[in-house]
């Protein structure tokens, strides 16, 4: 039977679904905090907030105002400044975010670990009192478990999702299923910065520095970094890292592998030539560590982050001859 235009308006609609309408209507933005690093210009260029982490320097406060150069700030650590750093408050996220909840935005923020800062759960916080507010918006937090350029890549790999038109919850599932594949392999300069970090005693960083050590760290399964094993002098240390990029490097998960160094560019080249040997085809790209972590990592730490294979499971073996700080 043909049914008039008439007839047809006349016809029973399907019950309204306000969760599908609102996830035509509003989009997503992907934030996060200082502790995530990129390339130069990443966050900017893919419109991601990065929300304000404070930090101390020499006794002078810093907050989200003008920030000291990467070579002022790791040439004041050299000098013998002091640094240390805060949580990005639950102020600083509704801040931060009811700007983009009034825009019409709902929000993915890529955190960082629960197992280094409270921010992770200042954050949720604030996400929950807003959305009483905004009950037609959505907000999920999701606990990187990483930092530095381990969480700068979660949130590419969010930005990537997002374009290819995922909803919220699913790049949010996504990315926790999968926070255990990001890695980062690093060294630091001097042991000192290990002890003032509290992940070593003053012996032991003392002992390490007159034999030569060099502990290979990696985050664990909590979140927490943690020595994977120790080798002598700055050269094995290199060939070290090389060695474990290789062995959990999967290209098919992402082919990106970001170097980064605190204030040590000839460093952190000779690294990327040793990985570049090894696997001709990766696409390396290199960052600054981040002030957040380079207040505890210290001048010359050198780094390799990259999305591969589960990180290892047992990482928490102490360093021969020396005691795994708690």
């Amino acid at each position: 039977m043909m049914v008039k235009s008439g007839d047809a308006a006349r016809e029973p609609r399907p019950p309204r679904d306000p969760v599908a309408e609102r996830s035509v209507m509003r989009k997503i933005t992907v934030t996060t905090d200082m502790a995530a690093d990129m390339p130069e210009g990443f966050f900017a260029a893919n419109g991601v907030t990065v929300l304000p982490m404070p930090f101390t320097l020499g006794g002078h406060d810093y907050f989200d105002g003008p920030l000291p150069s990467p070579a002022e700030f790791y040439g004041s650590l050299r000098a013998g400044a002091l640094a240390s750093t805060s949580q990005t408050s639950a102020y600083a996220a509704i801040h931060a975010f009811e700007g983009l909840l009034k825009e019409g935005f709902d929000i993915l923020h890529i955190s960082f670990s629960s197992g280094m800062s409270g921010s992770a759960a200042n954050i949720s916080a604030a996400a929950k009192e807003l959305l009483v507010k905004y009950r037609d918006a959505s907000i999920r937090v999701v606990d990187s478990l990483s930092g530095c350029g381990g969480q700068g890549l979660m949130v590419k790999a969010a930005l990537q999702m997002r374009d290819e038109g995922m909803k919220l919850d699913e790049i949010a599932d996504k990315l926790e299923a999968d926070r255990m594949n990001y890695h980062h392999f690093f060294i630091v300069e001097d042991l000192n910065s290990l002890y003032r970090g509290g992940r070593l005693s003053r012996l032991e960083a003392a002992v390490g520095t007159v034999l030569g050590i060099k502990p290979l760290l990696e985050l664990n399964h909590y979140g927490k970094i943690m020595p994977l094993l120790k080798v002598m002098g700055k050269k094995k240390a290199l060939a070290a890292i090389t060695e474990q990029v290789v062995k959990f490097y999967r290209p098919e998960k992402d082919g990106f592998i970001l170097v980064e160094h605190g204030d040590d560019l000839a460093g952190a080249e000779a690294l990327a030539e040793r990985i570049k040997a090894a696997l001709p085809d990766a696409d390396i790209r290199y960052a600054t560590v981040n002030y957040l972590v380079g207040a505890h990592a210290g001048p010359g730490a050198l780094a390799v982050f990259f999305h591969g294979a589960e990180r290892p499971r047992f990482i928490n073996v102490p360093i021969p001859g020396l005691k795994t700080a708690k």
